[in-house]
This record gives structure tokens, sequence and C-alpha cells, in this order.
């Protein structure tokens, strides 16, 4: 029989590797897209979405492509305002406010923070998190959210979902669970901080299906 040329069995090695390659590659690809599936926080982690204004990470003066993650500090300025998305979170700060999200080693997203000033719109995915102001603790899971610190109280509102309310002299002070809105303000006087029941304002339900469809979800169907 006659042997194969050694040209012809060169050219067919090549198809074969090129065969091979293609394979692996789809597999590859295949994998990443079912991780992606599996673990959908991180098709929107570290992104921000609409800036306005002057507006700082660290004391550093961002552009749109800077990356906000667990351990920075984010202020804005005058007039100004951001929308984030770490993980699975929506993040939305309004004029003159300061937020700190604090790093825990091992945990690539946010599970605690603290409003140090100004106005704070989110929407957060499942899994407890915890949100400071200056006299208060807000115990939250898959929570819409409004918080604003004032010089002497802080408004919040649980828009949907489930709030734990803390003081600093009470261990709970009160659970919220609600469909639409639930208001309260607390003064800053921190050896009586006293909880009080108010409206629904500084922020809309449009605001909140917006929020909720930059990582692809909508209000619970209850919230109307």
């Amino acid at each position: 029989m006659d042997s194969i040329p050694e040209t012809k069995k060169g050219q067919a090695t090549m198809r074969d590797d090129k065969r091979n390659f293609s394979r692996r590659r789809f597999l590859t690809l295949s994998a990443s897209a079912s991780l992606l599936g599996l673990m959908p926080r991180l098709s929107y982690a570290n992104v921000i979405r609409e800036m306005h204004g002057k507006v700082w990470v660290n004391n550093r003066l961002i552009t749109k492509d800077t990356p906000i993650k667990p351990g920075d500090t984010v202020k804005t300025g005058v007039k100004s305002q951001i929308i984030f998305v770490i993980g699975d979170d929506v993040y939305k700060l309004g004029a003159h406010s300061t937020l700190r999200l604090r790093y825990n080693p091992g945990n690539r997203f946010v599970n605690a923070m603290r409003l140090v000033s100004g106005t704070l719109l989110g929407v957060f995915g499942k899994g407890r998190k915890t949100i400071q102001s200056p006299t208060v603790t807000l115990g939250i899971r898959g929570t819409g959210l409004f918080l604003k610190v004032e010089p002497h109280n802080t408004y919040f509102c649980t828009c949907y979902g489930e709030t734990e309310i803390y003081t600093h002299d009470k261990p709970q002070l009160q659970f919220v669970s609600t469909t639409h809105h639930t208001a309260y303000s607390i003064n800053h006087n921190v050896e009586q901080p006293k909880v009080f029941s108010d409206t629904m304002k500084y922020h809309t339900d449009e605001e909140l299906h917006y929020l909720e469809s930059l990582v692809g979800r909508k209000p619970p169907a209850s919230f109307k």
C-alpha cells in the first residue's frame, strides 16, 4: 500500500488540531456561560451606571470607569449623584452624601455599610446586610430601602421587604415587613433615641423600578 505523503499528513494533523482547539474553546465558553447562569451577581459586579457632577472614591475624583468595591468610601458633591452596582445590589447616592462600604476579608460583595450623610436609595438582593446611620442600624434582606441623614434625625423608609431596626440603647427596636413604603424618623439623641412614624417622601416608585431593572429584576409582585 502506498504511504501517505508527508505533506498530506501534516495538513491532516493541522485540521485535527484546529478541530480540537475549537472544541476545547466551545467547552470553555459553555462552562463559563453556565457558571454565570449559576452566579448572576458576577454579571453586574462593580459597575457605575450613571454619574452626574463630582464624585470621589477614597478622596479621589473618579470617572464613570472607576470600579467601586467593598472597603471604599463614596462621596458626592453639590448637585451630584451616582448610581452604581456591586453584585446584585444597586445604590443611588444623592448630592452631599457619604457612604462607607465595609470590607470583610473573603467576601467580594458588600454586607455592611454606613451612610454618614446625605441620601441613599438602594435595592438589595438576597442575603443579610446592615446599614448604619448616626443612631440607628438597619438589618435588611432582599429589601428596597431609602435613607436620609439630616442634621438632627435620620429618615428611613422600607419600600418593600423586611427591615430590623436597632438603636444604640436597644438590641432590636422593631421589625418591619411591608409591601409598599413604611417610613420612620429617628432623632440623633444617642442616650434617648426616639423613633416616630413618618410618611413616604424624597423618593418614588419609578426610581425603585428603574434600579431593579439595572440588575434584571422587578420589585416584588406585591409592590404597587
